[in-house]
């Protein structure tokens, strides 16, 4: 996690549902907490993805790396810190690390760079007016 950014921070206990019979989570269900920490972090800046659709824009999974370390289990806390890794004219990216809250033991960690798309779909530029939560 770099030391040099603003970093989006949220808790909450593992819940039941997103666990299997032996109480370990569902590795899938990493991807949504990151995709609840890249909308938290949003948030935080004043934005919603909402906010961008609405304003005639998308942003496209272009490239996930996703590292599985360590399994969380039912009812432990996990904190999800996100952070922009990398920003271009038409795409961006979002580092994060799903950790133990209690020990900040990694569990996971993962980039995801979200292409930039207009209302037709094409790829274009980011806008100007999205640089208020474009915080790095």
């Amino acid at each position: 996690m770099p030391k040099d950014r603003y970093v989006n921070e949220i808790t909450f206990h593992v819940r039941y549902a997103e666990t299997d019979s032996m109480g370990v989570v569902h590795h899938a269900v990493y991807l949504v907490w990151f995709e609840e920490g890249r909308s938290a972090y949003i948030r935080e800046q004043g934005w919603s993805y909402a906010d961008i659709e609405r304003s005639g824009y998308f942003l496209a999974a272009g490239d996930l790396k996703a590292r599985y370390r360590q399994a969380a289990r039912y009812d432990q806390r996990v904190a999800v810190k996100t952070w922009i890794e990398d920003l271009k004219s038409r795409a961006l990216t979002f580092g994060c690390e799903i950790v133990d809250a209690k020990n900040d033991r990694i569990l996971f960690d993962a980039s995801l760079k979200l292409i930039c798309l207009n209302a037709s779909g094409e790829v274009t530029r980011i806008p100007d007016a999205w640089s208020a939560w474009l915080v790095i």
